[in-house]
C-alpha cells in the first residue's frame, strides 16, 4: 500500500534515479511519526493544564534532582530552545506556581 511518502519517493526516482533518495523515505516517515505522536502529548498535555514548553521545563527540572534547579542558560542548553523560549516558559510556569525564581549569587543579579 503507497503512502504520500512512496509517491514522492517514486517522482524523486523517475526524475532524477542517478539520487539515492533512501534516506529521505526513512527520514520522511519518521516526521510523519513525530507529528502523530507529538498531537497525542499535546492532547494529554492539555488535560493537565500544560502546553508542550511547560512541559518541557517541568520535566527538565525534574530530572536534576534535589533541588530541581537550574539557570536559565543550563535550562535553554537542555531544552534546546533559545533564552526568549526559555524566558516565556518559565514566565508561564510562574503564572501557574509551578515553579519559582531564587537569586543564586551573592550579588543577588544570577537567578535559578
Amino acid at each position: 500500500m503507497a503512502d504520500h511518502v512512496s509517491t514522492v519517493i517514486a517522482q524523486w526516482e523517475r526524475e532524477r534515479p542517478d539520487l539515492d533518495v533512501t534516506p529521505q523515505a526513512v527520514i520522511a516517515r519518521l516526521h510523519r511519526l513525530a507529528l502523530l505522536l507529538t498531537d497525542e502529548l499535546v492532547s494529554v498535555y492539555a488535560q493537565h493544564g500544560l502546553g508542550e514548553g511547560e512541559f518541557d521545563v517541568l520535566a527538565t527540572l525534574r530530572r536534576q534532582g534535589a533541588p530541581y534547579a537550574l539557570t536559565p542558560k543550563e535550562l535553554g542548553e537542555q531544552t534546546m530552545v533559545s533564552s526568549g523560549a526559555v524566558t516565556k516558559r518559565v514566565d508561564r510556569c510562574l503564572a501557574q506556581g509551578w515553579v519559582s525564581r531564587d537569586r543564586r549569587d551573592e550579588d543577588g543579579r544570577g537567578r535559578r
